[in-house]
């Protein structure tokens, strides 16, 4: 009987002064008990009623009453690795800029994103990987007894659906290579051609879950969203590779518009909705707010906010909206808000902001302006701003826009590389635009398969 080793709450608590330990490489096997764990916190599963309560069997991961605690192992690696990769990547973009000691962060900073050997990318890497696997074990798992007709409820498996589906989009958003291995199998780097695979993954993710979620609930709803986004984010990959299309850089998506519409209709253009994942004391840490609110190694850059007379915390947002002249309400808000919850901001996932820019966009690049300017006045009236009228640019303002509604998200990148803009911070000597992520060195290290410069 295979043995598999738990992993206490204090994995999940930060021991020194870098980062969350969870970030350091150990097996992926050792998540099984991460589920159990989760499950154990909640209170849901009497999984861990063994006689000793360090050690769990990987049957009981069989047993139809663990899918709660394989759904919450898959949303408390998401939860972790959403963390550990919105640092680095934010560190790359204007959104953060580097005040630390660690080099690693300065080199981020400056546009340096090819270096397999970078710990705070290499950290990123590992953890999205556990959470890739998490969520498609969990969905294995859970898919299997529902065929057996034994899965007591169907939002497990709904909710793993849509942590897998954010999982491998947040790889394609910032990664230009990926190893899909399933514990000791290693897998083959898929190769930066073949990363819209992934994308494709997660909308058959996506379906699957808007198939089995109760018509109405808030899960399809968030599924719904997720995917105009996803669909999104299969036009957007086609924009920034292999080269940079800087002539045309604007994204069009019927489907996405579609998803994003229904979301809309749904919540009411009124509504400032948004799916988040909600961290705290009792689930993974947000290594970002960890790095930027008490670490003191990264603080909200200078092309959005000036800092304090000490260098370490912001002062007041300098980004004005290009109508009615006034700090971007929305930036100010999430600012505010993202530094008054310390080491515990939650993580956004898809709002209805985002959507109504997807709905904007796809009507700019297909030259409809009454639609780009319903959906800019949408998003406008949530912060109850002046109606764009063309007092400015129709592409000045929706880029003003993206820049403010999707702060922090790990969307600023692609932005930067196809609307030519640059970080204030960058060097040209890192620099590789249009470069994302590549494979880092504890998969290099430990995956025959996969060399250096993979």
């Amino acid at each position: 009987m295979q043995i598999i080793q738990t992993i206490s709450k204090s994995l999940f608590e930060r021991n020194d002064n870098m980062k969350y330990p969870n970030i350091i490489q150990k097996p992926v096997i050792r998540l099984l008990a991460g589920f159990l764990f989760v499950a154990a916190v909640s209170g849901g599963c009497n999984l861990l009623d063994v006689n000793n309560p360090n050690s769990l069997v990987e049957e009981d991961l069989e047993n139809p009453a663990a899918a709660p605690a394989l759904a919450n192992g898959a949303e408390a690696t998401l939860t972790n690795a959403l963390g550990d990769l919105l640092a680095p990547y934010s560190t790359v973009t204007d959104e953060l800029t580097w005040i630390g000691t660690r080099d690693g962060w300065l080199i981020l900073n400056q546009g340096g994103t090819d270096d397999p050997i970078n710990e705070f990318v290499d950290g990123a890497y590992t953890s999205i990987s556990e959470a890739r696997w998490t969520a498609d074990n969990a969905i294995e798992r859970l898919e299997s007894f529902r065929e057996d007709g034994t899965l007591p409820s169907r939002t497990p498996l709904v909710r793993s659906y849509l942590y897998g589906a954010i999982t491998y989009l947040a790889v394609t958003d910032a990664f230009d290579n990926f190893v899909i291995s399933d514990r000791q199998q290693a897998g083959n780097p898929l190769g930066e051609e073949n990363l819209p695979q992934l994308i494709s993954t997660a909308i058959d993710y996506l379906d699957r879950g808007i198939e089995l979620a109760d018509n109405g609930s808030e899960w399809e709803t968030r599924l719904l969203a997720v995917r105009a986004r996803a669909y999104y984010a299969q036009n957007l990959w086609a924009k920034v590779n292999p080269s940079v299309d800087t002539a045309s850089p604007l994204v069009s998506s019927s489907d996405a518009v579609a998803d994003a519409q229904e979301v809309i209709n749904r919540v009411g253009p009124e509504n400032d909705w948004r799916y988040e994942i909600s961290v705290s004391p009792e689930t993974p840490g947000n290594n970002l707010a960890f790095q930027v609110n008490e670490r003191l190694e990264l603080r909200i850059g200078p092309a959005f906010a000036d800092p304090t007379s000490d260098g370490t915390r912001v002062d007041s947002v300098i980004v004005f909206d290009p109508i009615d002249n006034i700090q971007a309400p929305f930036l100010v808000n999430e600012i505010n808000s993202f530094v008054e919850a310390d080491q515990y901001a939650n993580l956004p996932i898809i709002s209805a902001r985002e959507l109504q820019l997807i709905i904007a966009e796809d009507a700019l690049a297909n030259n409809n302006t009454v639609a780009f300017t319903d959906a800019i006045n949408n998003l406008r009236n949530l912060d109850n701003l002046s109606d764009y009228t063309g007092q400015v640019d129709e592409l000045e303002l929706l880029k003003h826009s993206r820049k403010v509604n999707l702060f922090l998200q790990g969307r600023r990148l692609a932005d930067l590389y196809r609307f030519q803009e640059q970080s204030p911070e960058w060097t040209q000597s890192r620099v590789n635009e249009g470069e994302f992520f590549p494979i880092t060195i504890s998969e290099i290290n430990s995956n025959p398969n996969v060399n250096f410069g993979d």
